[in-house]
């Protein structure tokens, strides 16, 4: 496999959940460009746990934790190949699917973004693993974490949604926002994917704080400066082979919560995953967009999210 950062590394965790990460990864065309590390992280019993055999009374009792962890880890090998035959079916290359299954060291959250820096392009995860399926959770320990402290690369929450390829990208002029636009440019390069670009406009950014007043023609300049955004961003995504029929635009104004309006503009525009810049401060208003990337995950549970750094 080559070095180039064109690869995305999908933590998994040999659950049935786990498996619609890679039924999405196999729905998701332009995906099948990229190569793909598979990993899955194993957490074996300590190894003091086995110096009890010099215990007469518990020699049955670590021949079953033995025997267990040596089921788990064949259960683990067997879901991966699997994984892997459902993607190459789906249309990706075989050498374009490497498979690692790691003992546990630090932790997993902290193991997975170890790896993460070792060169990929992507880190993709679900907002719950197989183990917390029955918890009233948004997210898991493991992926919020991940999303907290992956700052190094994009991750990407695999949704349950069905995927139509439609993308609802937030646009704000921010740095952050470039940097997504960007990075779903790279990833989407050349294909029928559509875009939806997003922008929210407060009422009340035109707001004067020392003449106390609304100032004349805020609300005007900030609609003009967006379109403008919007307008040179529809150009950067042509230039990379998307049609310009396939990229509108949604500008929402009188919004009380972006991240709210955001969730539901995907849903009317039936888009199956929202992206945004981790964070930044938009041409239009001063705001740190660090808390909308949680607003918006834990509000729009069914669609994929992509987080941008």
């Amino acid at each position: 496999m080559s070095e180039n950062k064109n690869k995305i590394l999908v933590a998994l965790d040999g659950s049935e959940k786990a498996f619609k990460t890679i039924k999405y990864l196999c729905s998701f065309k332009p995906f099948h460009k990229k190569e793909l590390v598979l990993h899955n992280i194993i957490t074996k019993v300590p190894e003091c746990y086995y110096d009890l055999k010099k215990e007469p009374f518990s020699y049955k009792a670590t021949s079953r934790v033995k025997a267990w962890e040596l089921g788990y880890k064949a259960e683990i090998e067997k879901f991966m190949e699997k994984s892997k035959m459902m993607l190459i079916a789906s249309g990706f290359k075989p050498e374009a699917i490497r498979i690692t299954i790691a003992q546990r060291n630090k932790g997993i959250a902290r193991d997975i973004m170890d790896e993460a820096q070792k060169g990929y392009d992507a880190l993709l995860i679900r907002r719950r693993g197989g183990m917390q399926s029955l918890l009233p959770l948004a997210m898991g320990s493991v992926s919020t974490k991940l999303v907290e402290k992956t700052v190094c690369l994009p991750v990407m929450l695999a949704g349950i949604q069905k995927v139509n390829h439609s993308l609802c990208l937030a646009v704000d002029g921010s740095k952050g926002a470039k940097r997504a636009i960007e990075f779903v440019g790279k990833t989407i390069e050349n294909s029928d994917c559509r875009i939806v670009l997003c922008s929210v406009l407060r009422d009340y950014e035109g707001y004067d704080e020392r003449k106390k007043e609304v100032a004349v023609g805020g609300i005007g300049t900030a609609f003009e400066e967006i379109e403008a955004v919007i307008e040179e961003t529809r150009k950067q995504f042509e230039s990379v082979g998307i049609k310009r029929e396939k990229i509108e635009n949604k500008i929402i104004q009188g919004a009380k919560s972006r991240a709210s309006a955001i969730i539901e503009a995907a849903g009317e525009e039936n888009c199956d995953t929202i992206v945004f810049g981790r964070k930044g401060r938009s041409d239009v208003a001063h705001f740190d967009i660090g808390r909308v990337p949680w607003k918006v995950i834990h509000g729009a549970r069914k669609m994929t999210v992509w987080i941008i750094p």
